[in-house]
């Protein structure tokens, strides 16, 4: 059968890294107005000494490639700053929900749940991952089937 059914959608930098970095700068800047609030301008800018580097290394080891991938063998994706690389092949999934906002796998054996948040993409760009990951399911579907 091994029609191509697969999706690949890069998810845009400054929309994956912007509310992490707002957040990050948000708690720089409180901590450095507690620290000047108390010990003066010489605690606000130790702590800036301090907070700077950090964060700065934080947004180096967290940052990458944001992604929503489907072929064959199953679904992978990274969709923001915080998050982790995600790996679900199709032979784990029990069933999968198709809501507003998100699509939910829930996993065989443990029925865990894992969530895909669709805010990362366009409109078209999530309907097309619905259609990509519907037709993968049927061909691997009709494919087992004929091996029984």
């Amino acid at each position: 059968m091994s029609s191509n059914h697969n999706f690949y959608f890069q998810i845009p930098r400054l929309k994956a890294e912007m509310p992490a970095l707002i957040v990050l700068g948000i708690m720089v800047f409180v901590g450095f107005a507690f620290h000047f609030g108390i010990f003066g301008w010489k605690g606000g800018f130790i702590w800036l000494g301090f907070a700077l580097p950090i964060v700065l290394w934080i947004y180096n080891k967290r940052k990458g490639d944001y992604f929503v991938k489907v072929d064959i063998d199953g679904i992978s994706w990274r969709e923001h700053f915080f998050s982790s690389y995600k790996y679900i092949p199709w032979k784990y999934v029990q069933r999968i929900d198709y809501l507003v906002f998100e699509i939910n796998f829930m996993l065989k054996e443990t029925a865990q749940v894992v969530s895909f948040a669709t805010s990362g993409l366009t409109d078209e760009s999530t309907d097309e991952l619905k259609q990509a990951i519907s037709d993968n399911i049927a061909e691997l579907l009709d494919e087992n089937k004929n091996e029984f």
